[in-house]
């Protein structure tokens, strides 16, 4: 009964087509596996009815069992595209301009093909979106074999493209309905957006799976999170925004990362919202950083002023980067074994030794404390879709709610990093849970809550940094003072 009333709710106070999904239906077809969440949400709006949701499950899963291809197939849709003349596909796809050959490339991963070219009337009505994160859709690929440059042939030319993403969102009016829900009921139906039931959640839990999101919401956020396997942190990264990149293994480059010279092309933090770095840990991946110098200082040198040079140019950018990676711990007891010398230990000895570089972590999340993601807790309920869930929090990143704290918190004599860090990540809370909140309205146990979280988080780094370097961090407390 309370699961229907919520649900009456819900759909009342947000009707609006494409907002507001029932999460449960995504379980109901293997093929969603293979789609990031805001792509299934997508479809699972355009084209289900919950009230009889079987034909439209099916239309579904026909679509994505003809159009959706690995990279594997790569020749076989190459070929499918001479023959036929054209082939309609489901994924994702970047464009770039060429400006020595003034042409736009599309980079097309199931075809391994960097050199696509696109429709101009594509790039005129989509091109803010195709021309910096990209996007998923269902586009059309012809075989055009008039078009020859420099005695090579180009034949693959986009000409239709339909965005997989929801348009015309109001900001104001998604804030504004915050205020008709409970804070229980806010962050029950933000945790099941998420992708879980929160009924198996314990209060700590829900508030970790909100931190995750964090670097999502806030600009120029540093966060690292160690954890068990299967506990959803590559899940949280690389499906619930379009804006996230997750590199797998650590392998990156100067180039990728930041800026291709060659190319002249800006790299992943150019255009991300979030870049995450998965295993990221000597175990997995770690021991990939070791003679990667320069890499490490250029991303140190990002990490603390969200600036970055290559030869005479100068970059900014508001990218959040993440580090994740797996640690050893107590499952049932959600604890960490006592064999590390410090919680920074398993991460590369490039990085878990240089002091400098870990002082730029506003919050080390405690992976540890959050369950294994089991069929049974995945939600049930409604919640917003993945893809109106994405572009609300990339559209908030440009709101300032750090006001919202500095107007109602006395940080004493804290330092300015230890500030920041404080400030960032409290800012990124309220954006999620207490978005409705201005310097006048916001409540003092409101405060005191997101800066908690955020006190728990940064100070785990100092306490860790402490251990490498007691000359320095012993001793330095976070204390703050709500006026």
């Amino acid at each position: 009964m309370i699961e229907t009333e919520n649900k009456q709710k819900v759909t009342t106070i947000f009707p609006e087509h494409g907002v507001i999904t029932d999460k449960s239906l995504g379980s109901l077809n293997e093929q969603f596996r293979k789609l990031p969440s805001y792509v299934g949400d997508f479809l699972i709006a355009e084209m289900v009815d919950p009230k009889d949701p079987t034909p439209g499950l099916e239309r579904i899963g026909q679509l994505l069992k003809n159009h959706l291809m690995d990279s594997n197939q790569k020749e076989f849709i190459k070929s499918c595209i001479r023959e036929r003349g054209e082939y309609t596909l489901i994924g994702r796809i970047r464009c770039r301009y060429d400006e020595g050959k003034d042409i736009y490339w599309v980079d097309v991963n199931c075809l391994g093909n960097q050199y696509v070219r696109i429709d101009n009337y594509l790039i005129a009505e989509y091109g803010e979106t195709l021309l910096t994160a990209g996007a998923w859709g269902v586009f059309k690929i012809v075989y055009d074999e008039s078009f020859i440059m420099r005695k090579r042939l180009y034949p693959f030319l986009v000409t239709e493209f339909k965005p997989m993403q929801i348009t015309g969102i109001d900001l104001d009016t998604w804030i504004s309905r915050r205020s008709q829900f409970t804070d229980n009921e806010w962050l029950n139906l933000m945790i099941n957006s998420v992708g879980f039931d929160p009924t198996y959640l314990s209060e700590e839990e829900k508030w970790l799976y909100m931190v995750r999101m964090v670097p999502f919401i806030e600009q120029n956020v540093n966060m690292v999170e160690l954890g068990a396997t299967m506990t959803g942190k590559t899940f949280a990264y690389q499906s619930l925004s379009s804006y996230g990149f997750v590199i797998s293994g650590s392998q990156t480059t100067v180039a990728s990362l930041f800026y291709d010279k060659l190319r002249r092309q800006l790299g992943l933090i150019g255009y991300r919202d979030v870049v995450a770095f998965d295993e990221f840990t000597n175990s997995r991946g770690g021991n990939k950083w070791s003679g990667q110098g320069d890499l490490i200082d250029l991303l140190k040198d990002f990490m603390n002023s969200g600036k970055f040079g290559r030869g005479t140019a100068e970059f900014a950018s508001d990218c959040s980067i993440t580090f994740m990676g797996n640690i050893s711990c107590d499952r049932d007891k959600r604890e960490v074994a006592v064999r590390y010398r410090n919680l920074f230990s398993p991460l590369p000895q490039a990085v878990s030794q240089d002091r400098a570089f870990l002082d730029r972590i506003h919050g080390f999340i405690p992976g540890w404390r959050i369950g294994p993601i089991k069929e049974s807790n995945l939600a049930k309920g409604v919640g917003f879709t993945a893809d109106y869930m994405s572009e609300i929090m990339h559209r908030m990143r440009d709101c300032n709610y750090a006001n919202v704290i500095l107007q109602n918190v006395d940080f004493g004599k804290m330092g300015q990093r230890d500030q920041r860090s404080l400030m960032r990540i409290g800012s990124g809370l309220l954006k999620l849970v207490f978005p409705h909140r201005t310097p006048t309205t916001i409540e003092s146990n409101e405060l005191k809550t997101v800066l908690d979280i955020a006190v728990d988080l940064r100070g785990r780094v100092l306490d860790q940094l402490a251990i490498i370097c007691p000359g320095e961090f012993k001793g330095v407390k976070l204390e703050y003072k709500i006026k």
